[in-house]
């Protein structure tokens, strides 16, 4: 995985089991940045206040909800829907005819027939209760649109029970043409389009457009009750990162070939200590023509000369002549790390695969491989719970080939911190360090797993300790980027930003060229002062530094995000999508891309204009 100043993709655990799920916390290069909680954010920012939170906190579905600066009241029946769990134990007689129907004006007849439906619902005779709900809605006036809209949502509440998903999603629509702020209906046809589009067998186009539908549906769900239920709040969560997985597995099938930053590949490199191609690199002369090398030397020499786009062409050359052997091995490496890094990810694979399997390479060869597929398996998105799996297998290989590799248990104790197994990170940081000691980002990088647990612990002491540490590092380590960065990180969780900015500016003025340095400097703007208008410039500034910084055009589409320009920020997640290193990445981009785009659809289709930050100032494309 790259080095931690070029913020790798996080991964987080869910609840606290072992299987571990792709999060969307990317704000920072390891946390402790703004925004860190995920998509949620998104929508939590136009939340009330916590003061209205308690206010709003016992009332129903009759609770007035915000809009704008109004408020507007929920139309709902407080106690016509039959959502209460089903008692199928509970033995319900046919119920008798009313012989007075016939005398009863239609809209009591209707509600008759509604209530009927209710008994038959909570029997769990369900077919017999969409019987009655239909002669509810057949008898019942037309103008009567409230009550209209309650006898199809119970329909579909008993189409629900029997797993009928094109019929409920068909009766809650009708509903909410009658009443568009139904949130019973809203919440029950955003469920029937999820569980529809992640049936096994659903086409590509049919499942982006139901999770689509569902996510502007539970996105009105929490607008409306004023972003209160935690269970919505969640389901936001989960539907964007199911949709942002499709669109980034889709998107990768055609995507082209487009190399990262001169900069990121030099990252990237820097985050091995043992990396068999920059010891091969090391042991040849300087000032070798290009034109008089052929093969993996010419490959060699333009990742010398950082003339990176020739590289694949030149190892292509080389292995279209090889018989195999020690070179053939080094050849593939160099071709797998730059297929990574050129975002050609299946090749990647493939080569690598080769390298694992080629017993006549040298075990420090096969270990380099094992560990780059193994980062390549942690930022995919083909199934949340086995990618990390998969990963971890191939540390475990690695160890078995070279338990004295520390570049394994660094990288490992990256996706142990990504996972959220902090201890298991802790004590691979432990193990790189005592390998290598001088390998100066796996010394902070196991200070900051560190810093992480003594915060978990709230220790004063040991964070204070680590703090100290630090200091230390930063003297020991000084030309080490990584240093000034990961202590800046941990300065501004403890509120002291304006070390934190100086530990930025001085890993700037090391590093110039590192555009992320500026992106972090920005957020630290943002928390420490507030100050939007300087946040954008420093931003902006990083645009200008490296143009292919994804970092920067997400950041700033988050911020208008929280300015309330959407639109703009649809743009600005538009250009960082194909910037993205990872399909995980990827991923997480699709997801906020569609946040902002639902927020924008549903805002205006509720006639609700959003609050935002910062209010005032124009958009920053």
């Amino acid at each position: 995985m790259p080095s931690v100043a070029s913020k790798p993709v996080a991964v987080a655990a869910d609840n606290a089991s072992s299987e571990a799920i792709p999060a969307w916390v990317k704000y920072a290069a390891v946390g402790g940045a703004l925004l860190a909680t995920g998509f949620i954010v998104t929508y939590i920012i136009f939340g009330p206040d916590e003061s209205k939170a308690k206010q709003n906190k016992s009332k129903k579905d009759k609770v007035k909800k915000r809009e704008g600066n109004g408020y507007v009241k929920s139309s709902v029946p407080s106690s016509d829907s039959p959502d209460v769990t089903p008692k199928h134990n509970v033995h319900v007689e046919d119920l008798p005819e009313d012989d007075d129907v016939e005398h009863k004006e239609p809209l009591e007849q209707a509600l008759a027939a509604k209530n009927k439906g209710n008994k038959y619902f909570k029997g769990g005779k369900y077919d017999l209760a969409i019987r009655c709900y239909t002669e509810a809605i057949e008898v019942c006036p037309k103008n009567k649109t409230i009550d209209l809209s309650t006898f199809y949502q119970n329909r579909a509440a008993a189409h629900d029970q029997l797993e009928d998903l094109e019929m409920v999603i068909s009766d809650c629509g009708r509903a909410l043409e009658l009443n568009n702020k139904y949130v019973k209906a809203l919440d029950r046809r955003a469920k029937a389009n999820r569980k529809g589009a992640l049936n096994d067998g659903t086409e590509y186009a049919v499942a982006v457009a139901k999770l689509r539908q569902s996510l502007l549906d539970i996105t009105a769900v929490c607008i409306l009750e004023g972003f209160q239920k935690q269970e919505h709040l969640m389901m936001v969560d989960t539907v964007l990162k199911e949709l942002g997985r499709i669109e980034a597995r889709e998107a990768v099938k055609n995507r082209t070939p487009s190399l990262t930053s001169k900069h990121f590949i030099q990252q990237y490199f820097q985050s091995f200590s043992e990396d068999p191609i920059m010891q091969s690199l090391g042991g040849m002369g300087d000032g070798s023509l290009i034109s008089d090398l052929s093969g993996y030397e010419k490959a060699l020499e333009c990742l010398r000369q950082e003339t990176y786009e020739e590289v694949i062409s030149a190892c292509n050359e080389d292995l279209s002549q090889s018989a195999g052997g020690s070179s053939s091995s080094m050849c593939l490496l160099l071709r797998g790390t730059f297929y990574i890094l050129n975002k050609q990810m299946n090749l990647a694979f493939t080569d690598l695969e080769k390298v694992i399997d080629d017993e006549t390479a040298s075990a420090a060869v096969r270990v380099n491989a094992l560990i780059k597929r193994a980062s390549l398996f942690i930022q995919q998105c083909k199934d949340p719970h086995r990618d990390p799996e998969l990963s971890l297998a191939d540390f475990k290989k690695a160890e078995e080939l070279d338990p004295g590799n520390a570049d394994l248990y660094h990288h490992r104790g990256q996706v142990y911190l990504l996972i959220e197994q902090i201890d298991s990170a802790i004590a691979d940081f432990n193990k790189a360090v005592e390998l290598n000691p001088e390998f100066p980002i796996a010394y902070v990088q196991k200070l900051y797993t560190d810093y992480r647990k003594a915060s978990m612990e709230n220790s004063m002491e040991k964070v204070n300790n680590i703090i100290n540490l630090f200091e230390v590092a930063v003297q020991k380590f000084s030309t080490c980027v990584e240093s000034y960065a990961l202590f800046a990180q941990v300065l501004s969780d403890q509120q002291n930003f304006e070390r934190a900015d100086k530990l930025y500016q001085d890993a700037q003025a090391m590093d110039p060229r590192n555009a992320n340095l500026l992106v972090h400097r920005g957020l630290i703007q943002l928390q420490w002062r507030g100050d939007v208008a300087r946040a954008v410039e420093l931003i902006k500034e990083a645009t200008q530094v490296d143009n292919k910084c994804e970092f920067a055009f997400e950041t700033l589409g988050t911020i208008e995000v929280q300015r309330g320009n959407l639109p703009a920020a649809v743009v600005l997640f538009d250009r960082a999508i194909p910037l993205a290193n990872t399909e995980l990445e990827m991923a997480h981009l699709y997801g906020l891309r569609e946040a902002a785009v639902a927020q924008t659809t549903v805002s205006k289709d509720l006639g609700i204009t959003l609050p935002s930050m910062g209010g005032g100032m124009g958009p920053m494309m």
